[in-house]
């Protein structure tokens, strides 16, 4: 019987015969070392542990116990079930699958680890923010600050004994950091007293670990007001003295966790840095850079939150698809039997493969991100690297956003294909869809995405790293103009790009002129990107899964590739189809959300 929450056989189609990671990346460059097999090996381990060890503890309850992080008598403490997933987390390495065998780490490609994490985070998205904001932390530290921090922090980040978060959001401040309130007091040693209030920090106190590392935003005293006078600093929780060994609290105080919608095992604190006057941080990179370092960590956490709504779409598709094939109800409106699987209902049907082309395309999209990371790394010249990373930036806000507002689609979806039950505790797509609503918001809500690609991103490099996206599957699209059976696509695909290209052109000059048209369109603009370049991400599959037919050997591969042809089928026909027109729509001087006065919406 299928999986209901991982699909190992999708993953590996996608390396190996979409990407073709075996030639174009493996036994290459850092990943000289590492071959298909090995690469497999990892996928199946993940798998595992996702379905055997992590899915179980997904829901808010079990047993009669609530799986939820608690606070009490100003201590939080993560639920008792995550101790042990912790540490077969950290343990069986996956806190380092891609990061460099200096701290402990494996060294595989990140798209590798991305691929394990994307199965790990459909089972339990809020115990994989503990590690997730670990690794971020430790990422940061390993890139800006001095050898000395590093030995001292990294190997027990990295290793699980330690923990970490990002601290950025201010009770009143929401996204902007311009009123930061947090202030950093040089001392004359060259620490810093940090004094301020921090608000909505996932993972911001727990007991899973014995110290827990904030990367912490503010602004030294006499620095100039805005986001251009913000510092970063590390803050432990309990400082550390030169051997590594836990010294003295470091006034870093939890004043209370959030009571959500979702995600409720994880712990979203309101920490308090220096009350007492006692908290000391540690300089992170140089002065007034604050942005530029944390914005190395956002931008990972914005692919990782990307990926989040890849899993929690894939999960809830697999769970409809199950579901579906074995409630009965109604008849058959063809061959007359009654009381059918619901699968064998058009409507139902619809919603699966609306489903499954959604997720499968996110799941490309999100992962090509990674394949960028790789190819840099591989790269044989200074331009070719600078077209991967080029492609990262365009990427990061379109797999933040797109990812998250199309997965909510698909666990929309899911829960109605469930029917009533679907509303119900007693099935998990309703948690599912409480937990992925999060994802379009934090790590820079989804409107922030589309004002960054808009605004920042698509000028980038005068344009040519967002050419060099919306064209990269060109080649693709003059293969599939030669099957007969994929040429209707081909030209749906290649209509929309073109359609892209000509409304990011108009909407360059209409900045300069009449601003609120592209401003008030960039969401939808964003998501007009998303569902072209799943379009092509979808013909890209269904060529490979072309060949698959062809060779395969046995009547279940023949049925994957056959999924995979239609469900390319699908999505370019019912969803790219629409960019062209969407795209007009949205170049039309239509600006009532800007002329309503605000005593119209009502009074």
């Amino acid at each position: 019987m299928a999986s209901q929450w991982v699909d190992v056989r999708d993953l590996k189609f996608i390396l190996h015969e979409v990407f073709k990671m075996d030639e174009q990346l493996l036994g290459k460059g850092p990943f000289a070392d590492y071959d298909g097999e090995t690469v497999d090996m990892v996928i199946d381990s993940a798998a595992k542990l996702a379905e055997n060890e992590i899915a179980p503890t997904y829901p808010d309850e079990v047993h009669g116990k609530s799986i939820d992080a608690i606070f009490k008598d100003g201590k939080v403490f993560a639920p008792e079930a995550y101790h042990r997933l912790w540490k077969l987390y950290c343990e069986g390495g996956w806190m380092t699958t891609s990061d460099s065998p200096d701290w402990g780490g494996q060294g595989f490609p990140s798209i590798v680890a991305a691929s394990a994490s994307s199965m790990f985070l459909g089972c339990n998205q809020a115990f994989l923010m503990y590690p997730g904001l670990t690794h971020g932390a430790a990422k940061l530290i390993e890139k800006f600050c001095s050898d000395e921090l590093k030995n001292i922090y990294l190997p027990k980040m990295f290793s699980g004994e330690w923990g970490g978060t990002m601290c950025l959001t201010e009770p009143g401040a929401g996204s902007d950091l311009n009123v930061l309130k947090t202030t950093a007091k040089r001392n004359p040693d060259g620490t810093f007293s940090i004094k301020g209030t921090k608000c909505f920090i996932s993972s911001g106190d727990h007991d899973l670990v014995s110290n827990i590392i904030h990367p912490v935003l503010a602004r030294i005293e006499g620095d100039p007001p805005g986001t251009k006078g913000i510092s970063i600093f590390l803050v432990p929780k309990y400082l550390v003295k030169p051997d590594g060994s836990l010294g003295e609290f470091n006034d870093v105080v939890t004043g209370g966790i959030e009571h959500k919608m979702g995600i409720h095992g994880n712990a979203t604190c309101t920490l308090n840095f220096g009350d007492n006057g006692k908290c000391i941080g540690y300089l992170m990179g140089q002065e007034r850079e604050g942005m530029k370092v944390m914005f190395h960590m956002m931008n990972e956490e914005r692919q990782g939150v990307g990926m989040m709504g890849v899993s929690l779409a894939t999960s809830a598709y697999l769970h409809a698809l199950s579901y579906a094939k074995e409630r009965l109800q109604g008849n058959n409106l063809f061959t007359g039997q009654r009381y059918v699987p619901i699968i064998q209902h058009p409507d139902v049907r619809r919603m699966l493969l609306k489903q499954k082309s959604i997720s499968e395309g996110l799941k490309v999209l999100c992962l090509f991100c990674y394949w960028a990371m790789d190819q840099q790394l591989v790269a044989e010249n200074d331009a070719e690297k600078d077209k991967w990373a080029g492609m990262v930036e365009m990427l990061t806000p379109i797999v933040k956003s797109y990812c998250t507002e199309m997965g909510l689609v698909v666990n929309d979806l899911a829960v109605q294909c469930y029917g009533g039950y679907g509303y119900c505790r007693e099935y998990p797509v309703e948690q599912m869809m409480r937990d992925q609503k999060i994802n379009t918001i934090f790590e820079g809500t989804n409107g922030i995405q589309a004002m960054d690609l808009l605004g920042r991103k698509m000028g980038m490099n005068e344009g040519k790293y967002f050419m060099a996206l919306m064209t990269g599957g060109n080649a693709h699209i003059a293969e599939a103009k030669g099957i007969d059976n994929l040429k209707a696509e081909a030209a749906v695909v290649e209509t929309a790009i073109n359609a892209i290209l000509q409304t990011a052109t108009d909407f360059a000059g209409m900045l300069g002129t009449n601003p609120f048209v592209p401003l008030i369109a960039a969401c939808d603009f964003l998501n007009c990107v998303g569902d072209t370049l799943c379009g092509w991400f979808h013909l890209w599959m269904a060529l490979e899964a072309t060949k698959g037919v062809a060779k395969a050997a046995s009547d279940s591969e023949k049925a994957f590739y056959t999924g995979k042809i239609e469900s390319a089928k699908f999505f370019i026909n019912r969803t790219t189809i629409l960019v062209p027109v969407k795209c007009d729509i949205l170049k039309k001087d239509e600006t009532s959300c800007v002329r309503i006065p605000d005593e119209g919406f009502a009074v």
